[in-house]
């Protein structure tokens, strides 16, 4: 037997270890994928084992997160810095190998991956974030910024409409150093994956403009490392290698769903190893282990040059030099209070409108600043004019379009904030954010400051109808944890919104109106508490608002002062910063009447635990209708009068 081949057995009886002694795993991929994942590491990923944030390095997505006992085995074999006990704690309570790669608990894993198709659309914003970076650093003769981006995936995930809507973006972008490692073995949870999905994959792809590398033989280490490096010579689009592999390769059930996720027992591991002829147990004999030293030696070596070379860059191109090591030491400490004009706070603005300025002003102190819009630039107004458009002809724009594409138009700025280390934007309306939630929910786990940007916000639209109007949506964006959802009231709160965005790193949500707001009398100081007073001091009711609601409560205060009634008005431009606040803050500002009265255009329950069973919430507790904001606001009772007249019946006057 070659070395290569015994590696890879060896490859594969190990993740089946970890597999077994965790009583949990997937072992019929690890058996499957292990030659694309050796063949990649062994000739064509480049890292460096002591630096995993090395800014040249290759990157690597799993998007086939549940094989992760592989990638870990494989990242064991070359030096990653995992020990044989972290594989004998895969899927432990607070392990270095848990169940599925997570980003900031195993130092070389660049995303966290399980929901399928997520991977491969983080692994797209990786690709464009090098083209970005590429083309603005990279200087003739010395290519600083030019690595690879390669992404393992299955069946399962290129049957996920995320995986598609971010593959045909990419071959429209002509991400050329974009490779895509597919273990192709039919087989899916239920069964055979023609059952659901009968398409021909190859002809798929080239009609989105990527090149289709086709290896008959996924089993052979040598068949797989030519075509990635036949991959790499790719100038003009993206390629997928489809490898033909057979799920569970040398156990009994070999070709079967019935090895996806079920452990091999202690006899069958044996066996296996028996089939293999493996002998060690959780680890490598010395010609192995070699293979993995001669590799980081290899690296070691290509890092060495690397690092030549960018002194030269830095000695022939010091200006350029002196830009990127700005660009990448950037903290985005900025002040956005200090960027806007006064004339512009005191002005009623719609949030859009209010957004689409002071976007443009944040950006000229950000460079690294990109972002873009499901093709609603010219309706949620999320665009930075005079920044240019990015595109395959032109990389040093700063807008993308994503197309109608919600869902991977999220996990793809997963991916290309975590490259570019730096927050990204999106957009779309408000009542589509449910299209991107899993991408949403990746963001707050993974805690990368993606800025979710969603625009008419309530049923406030008007004659576009129910399904454009959105209602539970508030309530659901509060529900992800990590995950700070900014509703301003006008441009004033906006602005300080936008100053504990940029200082909170997690993702935020931007939730943002159509209609125009009036400017209202507010302090940063007390925006950035996430609630505060913005009217009265104690009274017989207070009234939480958010949004467009807050202007709604003080026209409410004043009709009910004139009877006599004093109100207080408390503004909530962020419930997650609000409850971050000290117990004798949230205290002080919830305690100014007994009676609470929350007012919102959404059904979210949040606000009964800040008005009590005595309180009254005044929501929207049904979908929308189409007609005119007026004929609506009546509808729904929210108008002045109407509130005021129930507030007078809570107090029973």
């Amino acid at each position: 037997m070659n070395i290569n081949q015994k590696c890879i057995n060896h490859l594969r009886c190990l993740s089946c270890e970890m597999i077994t002694n965790a009583n949990s795993g997937h072992p019929g991929i690890a058996l499957s994928s292990a030659p694309i994942l050796y063949a990649l590491f062994k000739d064509h990923y480049f890292y460096d084992v002591k630096d995993h944030n090395f800014i040249a390095r290759d990157r690597l997505v799993i998007s086939a997160g549940h094989a992760s006992a592989l990638y870990y085995a494989t990242a064991y074999l070359f030096n990653l810095g995992l020990t044989v006990n972290d594989l004998k704690s895969f899927r432990k309570l607070n392990s270095k190998t848990p169940g599925h790669p997570e980003l900031n608990t195993t130092n070389f894993v660049e995303v966290s991956t399980g929901p399928l198709g997520q991977g491969i659309s983080n692994a797209v914003g990786m690709a464009i974030g090098q083209v970005m970076l590429g083309k603005r650093f990279n200087a003739q003769r010395y290519p600083v910024i030019n690595n690879y981006t390669y992404c393992l995936t299955g069946d399962g995930c290129l049957m996920e409409g995320v995986a598609q809507e971010a593959i045909s973006l990419a071959g429209t972008l002509k991400l050329n150093k974009l490779i895509l490692l597919y273990d192709y073995n039919n087989i899916t949870i239920d069964g055979k994956a023609d059952v659901a999905n009968s398409e021909n994959v190859a002809k798929k792809f080239k009609a989105m403009n990527w090149n289709v590398i086709n290896v008959r033989n996924g089993n052979s280490y040598y068949s797989i490392t030519r075509a990635i490096s036949k991959a790499k010579k790719s100038t003009s689009k993206p390629t997928v290698i489809i490898c033909h592999t057979i799920i569970g390769y040398g156990t009994s059930k070999a070709g079967s769903n019935a090895i996806h996720g079920k452990p091999l027992s202690p006899a069958e591991i044996e066996l296996l190893k028996k089939n293999l002829f493996v002998e060690t147990s959780f680890g490598f004999p010395e010609d192995v282990k070699m293979v993995g030293t001669k590799t980081c030696e290899k690296n070691n070596q290509l890092i060495e040059k690397w690092n030549n070379n960018f002194v030269l860059y830095q000695t022939t191109n010091p200006e350029l030099y002196k830009q990127l090591v700005a660009f990448m030491e950037d903290k985005n400490n900025i002040d956005v209070t200090k960027l806007v004009k006064d004339e512009i706070l005191n002005q009623s603005l719609s949030g859009r409108d209010a957004n689409e300025l002071l976007l443009k002003e944040i950006s000229q102190k950000m460079p690294r600043l990109v972002g873009g819009t499901a093709d609603l630039a010219s309706s949620t107004k999320v665009y930075i004019n005079g920044a240019g458009n990015f595109g395959a002809n032109n990389p040093r724009g700063k807008n993308i379009f994503f197309g109608v594409r919600e869902h991977s138009m999220g996990a793809i700025c997963n991916g290309l904030a975590l490259y570019l280390k730096n927050p990204v934007f999106c957009s779309t309306f408000m009542a589509f954010s449910n299209y991107m939630l899993p991408a949403i929910r990746m963001s707050a786990l993974m805690n990368v400051p993606v800025m979710y940007m969603f625009t008419h916000d309530s049923y406030k639209v008007g004659e576009d109808g129910p399904s454009h109007q959105s209602v539970e949506q508030l309530g659901t964006l509060r529900l992800i944890p990590n995950l700070n959802v900014y509703r301003p009231c006008d441009t004033r709160e906006l602005v300080g919104c936008y100053n504990l965005a940029l200082k909170h790193n997690c993702p935020s949500a931007f939730v943002l109106t159509k209609q125009t707001l009036s400017a209202q009398n507010s302090k940063y100081s007390d925006i950035i508490k996430g609630g505060y007073i913005i009217s009265g001091d104690y009274g017989d009711v207070e009234i939480l608002a958010t949004g467009s609601e807050v202007e709604l409560a003080l026209k409410v205060k004043e009709i009910l002062e004139g009877q006599d009634i004093k109100i207080v008005v408390a503004s909530f431009p962020c419930v997650e910063v609000f409850e971050k606040q000290s117990a004798k803050y949230k205290q002080d500002i919830l305690s100014r009447a007994k009676i609470k009265v929350s007012l919102e255009a959404s059904n979210d329950n949040v606000w009964y635990k800040y008005i009590g069973e005595a309180g009254l919430r005044i929501g929207i507790n049904d979908f929308g209708k189409s007609g005119s904001m007026k004929e609506l606001d009546n509808y729904f009772d929210f108008t002045p009068n109407k509130i005021a007249r129930k507030i007078k019946n809570l107090l029973k006057i």
